[in-house]
């Protein structure tokens, strides 16, 4: 894309180590220099002096009180001045040449391009909790390589960039609360292309205790629901509503499949399997209180660097 930028809006959700680690991996991208870097927070982040002074060509931009991880997003968003905007989460390191092939996808004419989330590990280490794990396989297994490149119904908010012009001719579902499912279904009824690009690539790694993986997990479950049925009656919550009820055996099987048709990680599987289906079961009861009540959960406001987790293993 000749003459072109790409901004990299960048949540820190998960404490200011994986923040540190994200940054890094994008200051040392190849293949372009022509990259805007911009971190939306709120005071939950703290620090942000020594960041600033480690990191002179990111632009943290700072928002007062608690503030919604879709609040900071659209933030960020509204802030890019390149014509391509990129979205991604510390919890989330980019391959080298992460921003140069984002460019080469968008020569093409989709308005949103996805890529791959690989399991990252913490320093030094070839593995990880089996807690973790199940985070990782619930949330991305469903983006994880090999996969072909073609058509997508969703792209995840942790390895997605989007046209600016196509954003801007959608401004008014994302000016509040910037919301993946919501976006991308509106591009989707204009006639935009979403696209899976494979060699698009982030290593996922995060460090969650049970509690944090329980909170979070109800939480944007409820908050995931509460978007698809903003204008929806009674009749259509309560109908999804209950069949959310069966989410956790589906979401496994799912994230069975995916595993088996990739021909990688199978052994997770079986050793994170009560794990999976504590975190599914939460999601689930989050899921189901947002559909009957049509709001999001209360705790958003207040999550600690403990971590978040974000969408689950299905198109939404």
């Amino acid at each position: 894309m000749s003459g072109s930028a790409i901004s990299v809006v960048v949540l820190p959700f998960s404490g200011p180590d994986d923040l540190i680690r994200c940054l890094e991996g994008l200051q040392h991208q190849t293949g372009t220099s022509d990259v805007e870097i911009l971190v939306p927070h709120d005071d939950a982040l703290s620090n942000t002096a020594a960041l600033g002074a480690r990191f002179p060509g990111v632009t943290f931009l700072p928002f007062t009180g608690r503030r919604t991880p879709a609040e900071l997003r659209a933030k960020g968003v509204a802030a890019a001045r390149g014509e391509v905007v990129a979205l991604l989460e510390d919890h989330c390191t980019p391959d080298p040449d992460w921003c140069a092939r984002i460019l080469a996808w968008h020569e093409k004419p989709h308005a949103a391009v996805g890529g791959a989330v690989e399991k990252g590990f913490p320093h030094g280490k070839r593995s990880d909790s089996a807690l973790n794990w199940a985070v990782y396989l619930t949330d991305y297994s469903r983006y994880m390589n090999p996969m072909a490149a073609g058509p997508a119904i969703s792209v995840t908010d942790t390895n997605s960039s989007y046209k600016r012009s196509d954003l801007d001719g959608i401004r008014d579902s994302w000016v509040e609360e910037f919301h993946e499912n919501v976006v991308n279904e509106r591009l989707r009824a204009r006639g935009r292309s979403l696209w899976f690009a494979p060699d698009v690539i982030v290593r996922e790694q995060r460090t969650l205790t049970l509690r944090a993986a329980l909170r979070d997990r109800y939480a944007f479950g409820r908050l995931f629901a509460s978007t698809r049925v903003a204008d929806a009656p009674l009749s259509r919550r309560l109908f999804l509503a209950a069949a959310s009820a069966l989410m956790p055996p589906v979401l496994l099987l799912r994230v069975g499949r995916n595993l088996f048709t990739r021909g990688r990680h199978r052994g997770q599987l079986l050793r994170c399997l009560p794990q999976l289906v504590v975190v599914t079961s939460a999601w689930m009861g989050g899921e189901m209180v947002g559909y009957l009540t049509a709001r999001p959960e209360k705790t958003l406001l207040g999550r600690s660097a403990e971590g978040t987790i974000g969408a689950p293993e299905r198109a939404p």
